[in-house]
């Protein structure tokens, strides 16, 4: 048996297919915690017709407590509503664009990532294309998904169970986000005797005040 010829292996086209494959992995390894918040990242595939100025951060970081521009960047692209928002969440975007969020007299506008979590590129490449379905390899549920934020009964009956997700994640973190911009520490606060009571006091922003943005969504303990 000859032995294994490394050279002419990765001169075979098996050898770049391998070659290739391994590059992808380490870009996708590498690159994996980041997130869309490059357009050209979409568009080397995909026209984009989402208006990204529509939905692009608005409020300059103001340390002021009495304002309501954001007093920091919780991390890097907090406010920068990454490409792509648009394009997948049709229907929720909409619901955004008629909320106080997106127009108010402060001149400020968070953009969805002021509440959402962004998905990583990873993420991303897992749901579209190496979903584990039922303990095997089936048809990943990404398209019926992106597909459903398109399509006005199917975003209705995604909608409950994604509020519940995302309530559920604000009230773990304290409603951090929440508290970027609207500052607690602020004098504007402390006027307001209802988040003074012991009852409020136990409670975190989103517990009371949801339903701001998109439809409305019971609460459910």
């Amino acid at each position: 048996m000859k032995p294994l010829n490394l050279r002419s292996l990765l001169g075979s086209p098996l050898g770049i297919v391998a070659l290739g494959l391994v590059g992808v992995l380490v870009v996708v390894l590498v690159w994996s915690g980041h997130r869309f918040n490059r357009i050209d990242v979409c568009t080397s595939c995909h026209e984009i017709y989402g208006n990204y100025d529509e939905y692009k951060p608005v409020g300059k970081v103001d340390a002021s407590l009495e304002v309501f521009n954001p007093s920091k960047e919780l991390d890097p692209g907090l406010f920068n509503v990454t490409v792509g928002c648009a394009e997948c969440h049709a229907y929720p975007f909409e619901e955004y664009k008629q909320s106080l969020h997106a127009v108010n007299e402060k001149g400020v506008s968070p953009g969805c990532m002021g509440c959402h979590k962004p998905h990583s590129v990873l993420q991303f490449l897992t749901w579209k294309f190496f979903y584990l379905n039922k303990g095997g390899w089936g048809e990943s549920p990404f398209h019926e998904i992106s597909n459903g934020l398109r399509d006005i009964p199917a975003w209705e009956e995604l909608r409950v169970s994604l509020a519940q997700k995302v309530r559920k994640e604000m009230v773990e973190e304290n409603s951090a986000k929440c508290k970027v911009c609207h500052k607690s520490e602020g004098e504007w606060f402390k006027k307001l005797t209802t988040h003074q009571t012991e009852e409020a006091k136990k409670k975190t922003c989103v517990q009371c005040h949801y339903n701001l943005v998109h439809k409305a969504v019971k609460w459910q303990e």
